[in-house]
């Protein structure tokens, strides 16, 4: 019998690619929360679709009902963010909603599935090198994922008695749908700095996640691992050095 797997967020960009790979071996059940047409693809391939709402713990423990108990594991790839520099209630509104969903989010996913997580399981985490650093339009989104690398460490803890891994992902720039907002002309700056000369593909994240969740991980728990192409090796301030005229 297949294991299942809770792919949290399969409507976005990483998600989609997650949980449509990982519908080759295991029984996938794919969450949306406003764009359920996204869902298609993965419902084509027999992976069911569910509404879940990351502000919403009630519908949290409806998924959690539905659910048989060979659950291996929960894969959340959801997350929202925002720009901020608004009016101050609009920014303290983008804060409550962005450390709700890409935070808290977590935390009860982990609360709520504990007993149905077998033992040996995993939950894995999406978080984002802008943990590394600060933001001034975006401060909510760089602490709500600064707080998931804090989390992996306390939950690796927390679901120790089961030993079920716990580990999370920092992509760089991934090539989504929303990062494709930005335009073609930012997408080849941002790859221009990139000591690989590229951004990220779903598949990148996809990959790690398909790995940590096979034996070949059994030994790595509690951690971050950084996924993208070596563009926070550097300095940014010597990029400009390195332009001036020597």
């Amino acid at each position: 019998m297949k294991s299942t797997i809770i792919v949290v967020g399969a409507s976005g960009g990483i998600g989609n690619k997650v949980a449509e790979l990982l519908s080759k071996d295991f029984n996938v059940v794919g969450t949306f929360y406003k764009h359920p047409e996204r869902m298609q693809n993965l419902i084509s391939k027999g992976i069911k679709s569910k509404l879940l709402d990351l502000q919403n713990i009630k519908t949290i423990k409806d998924l959690f009902e539905e659910q048989d108990e060979n659950l291996f594991a929960i894969v959340n790839c959801a997350g929202v963010v925002e720009f901020e520099n608004k009016v101050l209630e609009k920014d303290i509104e983008i804060w409550h909603k962005t450390i709700a969903v890409n935070l808290t989010g977590n935390y009860l996913l982990s609360k709520v599935f504990y007993s149905k997580l077998t033992h040996g399981g995993r939950f894995i985490m999406i978080s984002s090198t802008d943990s590394y650093f600060g933001g001034t339009i975006t401060t909510s989104y760089a602490v709500s994922k600064s707080g998931v690398n804090s989390l992996t460490k306390s939950l690796s803890l927390v679901l120790a008695d089961k030993q079920i891994r716990v580990n999370s992902i920092a992509p760089g720039w991934v090539i989504t749908p929303m990062i494709k907002e930005n335009g073609e002309e930012f997408l080849k700056k941002v790859a221009d700095i990139n000591p690989l000369k590229r951004n990220a593909y779903p598949e990148d994240v996809a990959n790690l996640v398909i790995f940590l969740l096979s034996d070949q991980a059994s030994y790595i728990n509690g951690q971050v691992i950084s996924v993208e192409g070596g563009y926070t090796n550097q300095d940014p301030t010597l990029l400009i050095e390195e332009a001036l005229p020597k």
